[in-house]
């Protein structure tokens, strides 16, 4: 496998106090993407499979459920907040254009109102399923039936237990 640089700007958009350090989620994103990438089935089937780069970059934005609902209202047609919204532009780009070896995979958005909500554990475990989970996204994977959310489900568990 060849080596691949990330590039992942993370910024907080979120008006209440929050005890997670972006340094500290900056340093799992890689550990995320080279899980990821190791696995065969995500690395022959991502939407940038088979294509010349060397840099995958994306954006996170951490916000509040005020702010993703009004983006799921927006965009998704949905009149209510969530947990993670995915806006996949390179896996969704017919075209597919790499610009000086980099591939723009798009942004995940994070309602940390949510995140805290549906966390079972620790916040900063649920913020990394989340980000595991629209990763998978950006890399074109869907789960619009029941096998592909289980199978998007089944990876992020994976990636989940061995972080």
């Amino acid at each position: 496998m060849k080596k691949i640089k990330y590039q992942c700007n993370v910024s907080l958009d979120y008006k209440n106090s929050i005890n997670i350090e972006p340094d500290k989620i900056n340093s799992f994103i890689p550990k995320i993407l080279d899980n990821l990438l190791k696995d065969a089935t995500i690395s022959s089937t991502a939407c940038f499979s088979g294509l010349k780069f060397k840099t995958l970059s994306f954006d996170i934005l951490f916000t509040d459920d005020d702010k993703i609902h009004q983006i799921n209202k927006e965009y998704r047609a949905k009149d209510c907040p969530t947990d993670v919204i995915t806006f996949a532009l390179f896996a969704d780009d017919d075209f597919k254009i790499v610009t000086d070896d980099d591939i723009y995979l798009g942004e995940i958005i994070i309602s940390l109102d949510t995140a805290k909500r549906q966390a079972k554990n620790a916040l900063f475990d649920e913020i990394l399923v989340l980000i595991t989970h629209g990763i998978l996204h950006l890399f074109g994977f869907d789960h619009q039936t029941e096998e592909d959310y289980n199978f998007v489900v089944g990876i992020q568990n994976h990636i989940m237990n061995i972080l």
